[in-house]
């Protein structure tokens, strides 16, 4: 297993849960509907290449990132 490599994608993995927490504290504060939408579907394709991105290191790696959830698909 390539050490740098697993960082590299791990430290990936961990800019888009941050990112996608900053999002998710956008939502609360919008005044305005139309950026509170904007901000759900954003952070909806963010989760979603997070799961994504889990799926790829845990099979790849061998890794288990999370427990609290079952990834499927």
């Amino acid at each position: 297993m390539n050490g740098k490599l697993l960082e590299k994608d791990l430290k990936k993995y961990n800019q888009i849960k941050t990112d996608l927490l900053k999002m998710s504290k956008c939502i609360e504060c919008c005044e305005q509907e139309n950026e509170r939408v904007m901000y759900q579907n954003v952070t909806m394709e963010y989760s979603k290449e997070l799961k994504q991105l889990q799926k790829a290191l845990e099979a790849t790696y061998g890794v288990k990132l999370c427990s609290c959830y079952k990834v499927e698909g």
